[in-house]
């Protein structure tokens, strides 16, 4: 068989994707803490190309860009897919865009009145598009910046949610649209152990507001060992929890990766 492997044309990565389930989680808890004053930008990426027996094609990338202008105000930008083909037909599309901003109220403390609007898709959840706006305010909980933090957030936003036709136990069911108010409560952590040690873990939650047993649940951490201030090994985890699916054969998802960071 032969192999043909195109890494990421923005930069090189190299990931092992233990499960590949995961509708993948907008997370850009583990470069907030390198958000200054001047401009950033993050970018984890991969691709994998196969031809032969079988054929199979991937491409994967997050990227984030970040400012804080006069150190009240943080900006966020971030985007993320996932595309992967098996002998020509295309079994996974999932596509990601935020646009994040936080007001600290109080900088020392780091507590922050944030908003965000955020829209995509995913072919796996089937979900043809997913528009989320909303906001809500963030506090610190611990004073130590030093052994890491612990934050909790607690906001509200519309969610807009498209699904296709489908067909299930023989039955065709049209396409649907849901608006829906929803509910959150978010915690963030970081620790840190040692000088090249961290752990970077983020929990979301989502209650429908009319209806509280309707849920969602976000979880994502990622350990990391800094070799430098420009390079980063990291081992990640995510899952995502539904306890009502409007797509009734749609499955809990969890992802592992490993996988190397540079930051530019």
């Amino acid at each position: 068989m032969i192999k043909k492997h195109i890494l990421s044309l923005l930069i090189l990565l190299i990931y092992v994707n233990f499960s590949s389930i995961s509708q993948t989680v907008i997370n850009t808890e583990s470069n907030l803490n390198k958000i200054d004053s001047t401009f950033h930008l993050f970018i984890d990426g991969m691709g994998d190309y196969k031809k032969g027996n079988l054929d199979f094609f991937m491409i994967k990338s997050n990227l984030t860009v970040g400012s804080r202008i006069k150190g009240k105000n943080l900006l966020r930008l971030t985007f993320s897919n996932n595309y992967q083909k098996f002998n020509g037909n295309a079994f996974k599309n999932n596509i990601s865009g935020q646009f994040r901003y936080n007001y600290f109220y109080n900088v020392e403390k780091h507590h922050s009145i944030f908003s965000f609007i955020q829209i995509g898709k995913s072919m796996r959840s089937f979900i043809d598009r997913r528009f989320l706006v909303g906001g809500g305010i963030r506090k610190r909980t611990t004073p130590s910046k030093n052994a890491g933090y612990l934050d909790v957030a607690l906001g509200a936003f519309y969610e807009n949610e498209s699904y296709p036709t489908y067909k299930f136990q023989e039955v065709e069911f049209s396409p649907k649209t849901y608006n829906n108010l929803r509910l959150t409560l978010n915690i963030f952590t970081r620790l840190k152990f040692n000088t090249h040690w961290n752990l970077v873990t983020v929990m979301y939650s989502q209650w429908k507001s009319s209806r509280l047993k309707n849920y969602r649940i976000f979880f994502d951490t990622t350990l990391n060992y800094i070799i430098s201030k420009r390079a980063t090994i990291f081992l990640k985890f995510n899952a995502r929890v539904q306890s009502e699916p409007y797509i009734p054969f749609i499955s809990n998802e969890t992802d592992t990766l490993i996988g190397f960071r540079v930051n530019i």
